[in-house]
């Protein structure tokens, strides 16, 4: 898969066939996109590709009122390369670009840059200046620039439209389960090991604390069943979302102790997959309380040996 952007897009100029969208988190509805892009890429003998932007849209048209993102970019590059995409196209989504008319969205863009032949989309798909273009609009067009356009159907889950949102109010719930079902994997958070308090180690358990982007979701307060990924090696992991209310500390954090794990990783790249909500975050009474239940979580964990072959 070729990643292609503002810079380097003159040097591919094949005929594509191209799904649209945010594509934040790659869920089960995405996917659909994908995959019809790919059949149709390969009926009409042209490359297969997904086009999505570096930022949310909504974070340059409303700075202060955007949704927290399921993915990172590097996620979901990795993402699209599972499916075997000839293309990922990955552009700035910029002040510039937010005013772009929806017909010059679709001339300038995707045909005189990218050279779509079919363009794959969901129902909901808004583009162009205030997301004025829709569906029909795209549609219309498609007539004088020479393109087709093939529509996706909502996928449904227990009757209910997988979307970004809906997937995002799950994990905000905790309900990490129900929100993997939708992504069609486990949802994950990503980040550089950072040096914590270290009360974890001083009580046998040494932790691993990832910085938080605020910018991406974070799963309700709780401890997780997890699954932690070192240099594409898969550990088993506890992970505490919350303040540590045991200790009075009240800054959010996202510690994860790595089971039968003695290595210094500080510094290091980790991917923190999220399985299922063991229960909520306590405060207790003692330290050695704490120690009891992080020996009945750590029990729980290794009883699940099966998700690092999953």
């Amino acid at each position: 898969m070729v990643i292609l952007d503002e810079y380097n897009i003159k040097k591919y100029n094949d005929k594509k066939v191209i799904a649209l969208g945010n594509f934040d988190g790659i869920h089960l509805g995405h996917q659909e996109l994908i995959k019809k892009a790919i059949e149709l890429s390969k009926v009409n003998n042209i490359s297969s590709s997904a086009f999505t932007f570096r930022q949310h849209t909504m974070k340059t048209i409303c700075k202060k009122n955007f949704p927290k993102l399921l993915i990172t970019n590097r996620k979901k590059l990795e993402e699209f390369s599972k499916f075997m995409l000839d293309y990922a196209i990955i552009f700035d989504f910029n002040k510039d670009f937010s005013l772009l008319s929806p017909e010059n969205f679709i001339k300038d863009i995707l045909i005189d840059k990218l050279n779509m032949k079919i363009a794959v989309v969901g129902e909901n798909y808004r583009f162009g200046y205030k997301a004025s273009g829709d569906i029909q609009l795209l549609k219309s067009f498609s007539k004088i620039y020479d393109y087709k356009v093939e529509v996706i159907e909502p996928v449904k889950l227990n009757k209910i439209i997988i979307s970004s949102s809906y997937i995002r109010s799950l994990i905000q719930e905790g309900k990490i389960e129900e929100a993997n079902k939708c992504l069609g994997r486990y949802f994950s958070l990503e980040g550089y090991v950072t040096s914590g308090r270290k009360v974890g180690r001083k009580l046998g358990f040494p932790t691993a604390n990832i910085s938080i982007d605020r910018d991406y979701i974070i799963p309700l307060n709780g401890v997780y069943l997890t699954r932690v990924k070192i240099l594409n090696k898969y550990f088993l992991g506890i992970t505490n979302v919350g303040i540590n209310p045991t200790f009075n500390v009240n800054n959010l954090s996202v510690e994860t102790y790595i089971v039968d794990f003695n290595e210094n990783i500080y510094g290091m790249f980790i991917e923190v997959e999220f399985i299922k909500r063991i229960r909520d975050e306590i405060k207790f009474n003692s330290v050695e309380e704490l120690i009891e239940q992080m020996k009945k979580d750590y029990v729980f964990a290794k009883s699940h040996k099966y998700i690092l072959h999953n």
